[in-house]
């Protein structure tokens, strides 16, 4: 996006000469490498895939009856979870707002001229005490961070995570039929990308990746038993090559769409998030490639790129703004992974050991102010069992006498 010709076809299709470097990073299928919206969407599946895995498989314990022992160990434990979470994603947020506010009051942003309608959006991001708390604060919304504009994905993934619970309900009771509800999510969406309406956009997204981690039992035996058939690997092939594809064929058709017709284009990157997720989670050819250590070691530090990337990238792409574009993208590369490595090691890893350490003190504290009222219930519970059986052997008593006279 620093490169002008770049941001300005982003804009408009007019904007893009045919077959120019430009043309084939925005309107060819290598759009598919630098497609930043499309890959927002893969990473909402994939939280809702995830996130839910772990309440639906106690859930799945619990209605298969073999859950056995204490109380704590038949039901998920939401007392730890909320704090976890919180501490997981809030303590990085905040100290990656702290790095962009550095990053840009030690590097200023001026003003600059017709290059690049990108960055001439970003150069004046809003300091003001109160912007910086709606940042930080990821369950306010701000219509568009200015100091890190990465965020405002992030608030969407604090909203599901706190309804988590009502994702799990809905993903338990949508297994029935879950072809019929993938449709109703992506038709409500789609719906969302018409409206302009964001929550109705992303919360399906959320949604789908759950749905996902409730059917994946049935996924994974589906693909089991089908492994050793002809034309598997075809079939997964063509789903691989399909999501990619379906995510970003707005770029693709922009210029024979129009109106509404370009909003339902854009909805499609629901689906491909979708096909994408589901390929690297059930087509064990794409689970190895990544599983691969370099994959796994981008994946364990991609939170902290995320985190601190943007405030990097407009600081140097102003510095270097117009034909010198390529030495501010080396350099905020290079700056990127310098301040990734560091935040993920000084201050997400942290995080992560708060967050269990937290949500084990949390949890506990839980567990002792409720056990009276547990014993109380326990208790009653026990004497209206024995009082049952009480009147159950006199009502035996009594057919007894009754057949004696």
């Amino acid at each position: 996006m620093t490169i002008p010709a770049v941001s300005n076809g982003y804009d408009s299709a007019s904007k893009l000469s045919p077959f120019s470097a430009a043309w084939w990073l925005v309107a060819s299928p290598l759009k598919i490498f630098v497609a930043g919206p499309e890959f927002v969407l893969v990473f909402f599946v994939l939280s809702g895939f995830v996130l839910t895995l772990s309440p639906l498989a106690r859930a799945r314990t619990n209605a298969s009856g073999s859950a056995s022992g204490n109380h704590a160990n038949r039901h998920y434990d939401w007392a730890s979870y909320y704090p976890r979470r919180i501490v997981r994603l809030g303590l990085p947020v905040v100290a990656s707002m702290v790095l962009a506010v550095v990053v840009i009051t030690a590097l200023p942003h001026h003003a600059i001229g017709s290059d690049g309608s990108w960055l001439q959006r970003q150069a004046h991001p809003d300091l003001s005490i109160g912007n910086l708390l709606s940042e930080t604060l990821l369950i306010v919304d701000p219509s568009r961070p200015s100091v890190n504009p990465p965020l405002w994905s992030l608030t969407w993934e604090m909203w599901f995570s706190l309804l988590l619970p009502i994702a799990v309900f809905v993903a338990l009771w949508s297994r029935r039929f879950p072809a019929l509800w993938a449709l109703a999510f992506c038709g409500v969406s789609t719906f969302g990308y018409v409206e302009h309406d964001n929550a109705v956009i992303f919360l399906p997204a959320f949604a789908l990746g759950a749905l996902l981690g409730a059917n994946a039992e049935r996924i994974h035996d589906a693909v089991d038993r089908w492994r050793n058939r002809r034309g598997f690997t075809a079939v997964w092939a063509t789903i691989a090559i399909a999501g990619p594809m379906v995510s970003i064929s707005y770029w693709l058709l922009r210029p024979l769409l129009s109106g509404t017709g370009s909003e339902v284009a854009l909805s499609m990157r629901t689906v491909g998030a979708v096909l994408m997720v589901g390929t690297v989670a059930f087509w064990p050819a794409a689970a190895r490639v990544f599983d691969a250590k370099p994959v796994v070691g981008l994946g364990r530090v991609s939170f902290s790129v995320y985190l601190v990337h943007s405030p990097i990238v407009v600081a140097f792409g102003l510095m270097f703004i117009g034909s010198s574009w390529w030495i501010g993208a080396l350099a905020s590369i290079a700056a990127t992974a310098i301040f990734a490595t560091l935040m993920y090691n000084l201050v997400e890893k942290p995080s992560q050991h708060l967050a269990s350490w937290l949500g084990r003190r949390t949890s506990s504290a839980v567990a002792a102010a409720a056990a009276p009222l547990e014993s109380a219930v326990e208790l009653s519970a026990d004497e209206r069992m024995a009082r049952a059986n009480r009147l159950n052997a006199h009502d035996a008593l009594l057919q007894r006498m009754s057949s004696v006279r």
